[in-house]
């Protein structure tokens, strides 16, 4: 499937992975930053060429960079930066809803309407970016 107009601003969006590899680079979190490579990579695939196996394989790098970027915030929690905590959290919650609450209700990043789908879906490229570089700064 050739991308369109419809589906050209996730291919776009998902290039914002790329200030998170330069980010985790700077702060020498290598393993970090091959995980956004992988996930920019894969994000890019996926949104040019939509099937099972592209979906599993961008599945598999969201879920790591959730993971370790939960195990990373865990062990850098500082004591004196809630603010930076709570808007990570917002930022995770945010992405919940938007994706887990729009499956379940149609809607958001499941609107019927693709235009208004695929807006919701790059607008949750960008909230998980500046999530994870708000952990990577941490």
């Amino acid at each position: 499937m050739k991308p369109n107009k419809v589906f050209s601003i996730l291919i776009l969006s998902s290039f914002i992975f790329i200030t998170n590899v330069l980010s985790t680079l700077y702060n020498k979190q290598y393993f970090y930053s091959f995980l956004f490579g992988c996930l920019t990579l894969t994000s890019l695939i996926y949104h040019y060429n939509t099937n099972i196996y592209t979906n599993i394989l961008d599945k598999i790098f969201i879920l790591a960079i959730v993971f370790y970027g939960g195990y990373v915030l865990y062990n850098k929690i500082p004591t004196d930066k809630y603010i930076k905590i709570l808007l990570i959290l917002l930022s995770f919650l945010c992405c919940i809803f938007f994706f887990f609450y729009g499956y379940y209700v149609k809607d958001y990043c499941y609107n019927p309407d693709k235009y208004i789908g695929n807006n919701y879906h790059c607008m949750l490229h960008i909230i998980a970016s500046i999530g994870h570089h708000l952990i990577t700064f941490l």
